[in-house]
């Protein structure tokens, strides 16, 4: 009976804490400052197809936002998922290889032109 009362004790207190953090802890995990201005539906894309292999094409749109970004940005991104160990489809070449073809096929196809690399 005392420990059934201890793990409600543990399940509140973690639901409670859970509660007071601050939502934005979950939305930025892993994600550069560089890429605030690709959208949460955008940047779930780009992980659906280069994380887990979705073979979905990122819309207009969303190639605008990354090509704006700019390719350290796109770069910074797959580093902290292959650096995070977060499941992936394949190996992680597979992952900069589906990275790479991204950031190929968005550059060509945008209107938009990458930042200028910092010196």
């Amino acid at each position: 009976m005392a420990m059934l009362k201890n793990l409600s004790a543990l399940t509140i207190l973690l639901a409670v804490t859970i509660a007071l953090l601050p939502r934005a802890t979950f939305a930025t995990v892993g994600i550069p400052d560089c890429a605030k201005g690709v959208t949460g539906d955008c940047g779930f894309g780009f992980f659906k197809i280069i994380v887990l292999g979705d073979t979905s094409a990122p819309t207009d749109e969303c190639c605008r936002q990354l090509v704006k970004a700019g390719k350290n940005c796109h770069n910074q991104f797959v580093e902290s998922i292959v650096s995070s160990r977060k499941p992936i489809k394949g190996t992680i070449s597979d992952v900069y290889r589906r990275s790479n073809e991204t950031w190929n096929n968005c550059s060509a196809t945008s209107s938009v032109s990458p930042p200028e690399p910092a010196h």
